[in-house]
């Protein structure tokens, strides 16, 4: 009797277990799963934005990376020392460092850089009219962040403070502009100098990483030079496909 008894439960046991299973596996199968497509938009002005002594200087963004996970906050820690990779980004508009710092922790399914502007097969930052194009799968709880740098500049970039959302709660995925996000970050690696003008600036130095080192932590833009608001020349819009 007592053998049955225990027969008995066990079987009930493993019912409810693959009860649990079968409900976890439907949960999942019912996440809700989009392509979205991404469209980042030099939109200055060929006259140039003003920079100090109203000098002007065309604007420039630099290629980039995007992630597509489930983290809050990717690529950096504001107060922390910035790593080569993201020196790399920061100073020389070069995103490979961070793509293979990541490759293994997110899959080049999650993960991709965006460097040649929309009409080109070459990698180049985008000038003023410029967009960069890409597009990702997601689902439901997953969220996405990207980085670029501020390209007349010794260290800036541009990221959110933390990654996006891809799904509000009621599974309705994201779609519209989505420029407000972007903050401009100073990566603490090398000394500012006027954006345009500088001539530690990767369009004007002599060859990457050369600049004045600063040993900074990495930190929202603080110094004395003047910087066009994002709005006035990005344009950073998602679609759900």
């Amino acid at each position: 009797m007592l053998r049955k008894r225990l027969a008995i439960g066990f079987t009930l046991a493993i019912a409810v277990v693959i009860g649990i299973q079968v409900n976890v596996l439907a949960f999942e199968k019912t996440k809700k799963t989009k392509t979205f497509k991404v469209r980042i938009e030099n939109i200055s002005t060929a006259d140039g934005v003003v920079t100090d002594g109203g000098m002007k200087y065309p604007f420039a963004l630099s290629p980039g990376l995007f992630v597509v996970n489930h983290r809050k906050k990717y690529f950096f820690q504001e107060g922390d020392d910035a790593d080569v990779a993201l020196e790399a980004l920061a100073e020389d508009g070069n995103p490979q460092l961070l793509a293979k710092k990541y490759l293994t922790k997110v899959g080049t399914t999650f993960m991709g850089v965006f460097d040649k502007p929309v009409g080109s097969n070459m990698t180049a930052p985008i000038l003023p009219g410029g967009a960069y194009e890409f597009s990702f799968t997601a689902s439901e709880g997953m969220r996405f962040s990207l980085i670029s740098m501020f390209g007349q500049s010794n260290d800036l970039f541009y990221s959110p403070k933390q990654a996006l959302e891809l799904f509000d709660a009621d599974g309705n995925p994201l779609s519209g502009d989505i420029t407000d996000s972007l903050v401009l970050w100073d990566a603490g690696t090398e000394v500012n100098q006027a954006p345009g003008l500088g001539d530690e600036q990767a369009p004007r130095q002599k060859m990457a990483n050369t600049g004045t080192q600063e040993k900074a932590k990495v930190s929202l833009v603080k110094d004395k030079f003047m910087y066009p608001n994002t709005r006035d020349v990005l344009r950073v819009t998602i679609t759900a496909e």
